[in-house]
């Protein structure tokens, strides 16, 4: 398969930094890097001027990683708790997805984006979950989430737990 060299104007997630001289399918670069501005043909001209920049991005990047360490630190003690509409079992109507959580923890304060909430699968019944938050490899932090049942829901679940057990009581009766 052909591959084209492009040279990163920009970070670019799963692809490399900036500066980087990279390989990547045609279609990627035509449809995505060059038209947002992403990267630029490696020319000589352009390696000069890209390597002023990439060294204050390396910069940003440094103060950036400080800042997402400090927070690593603090989400160990995190929990967060989203109230949502479910049915009598208990089963969420949707499910909660990353975005949802990243607003959660940035409410508390924490700069979080959707990208950096890692779900291992659906979050759709009413249940304590452990999402991974990830940064970088090296920086990974455990958030609990809670996924609880709104006022309504709570009820409605309520009075279906009741009417089981007062069936499952009226069964021996009957079998009497």
């Amino acid at each position: 398969m052909p591959t084209t060299k492009l040279l990163l104007n920009e970070s670019v997630k799963n692809v490399g930094k900036v500066g980087d001289v990279v390989e990547v399918s045609p279609g990627y670069a035509r449809n995505y890097l060059l038209p947002k501005g992403l990267a630029v043909e490696p020319t000589p001209a352009n390696l000069k001027r890209i390597e002023v920049r990439r060294l204050e991005i390396e910069r940003i990047e440094k103060e950036r990683r400080a800042d997402q360490e400090v927070i690593i630190k603090k989400l160990s003690d995190v929990e967060v708790t989203l109230e949502r509409k479910t049915n009598e079992q208990g089963h969420l109507f949707g499910s909660v997805t990353a975005t949802d959580i990243a607003k959660a923890l940035q409410a508390q304060g924490l700069a979080i984006e959707p990208g950096d909430v890692n779900l291992d699968g659906r979050l759709d019944k009413v249940d304590r979950y452990t999402v991974r938050v990830k940064f970088a490899e090296d920086l990974v932090a455990q958030v609990k989430v809670w996924v609880a049942p709104d006022a309504d829901s709570k009820a409605q679940i309520d009075a279906a737990a009741k009417a089981a057990k007062d069936a499952s009581a009226a069964q021996p009766e009957a079998q009497s």
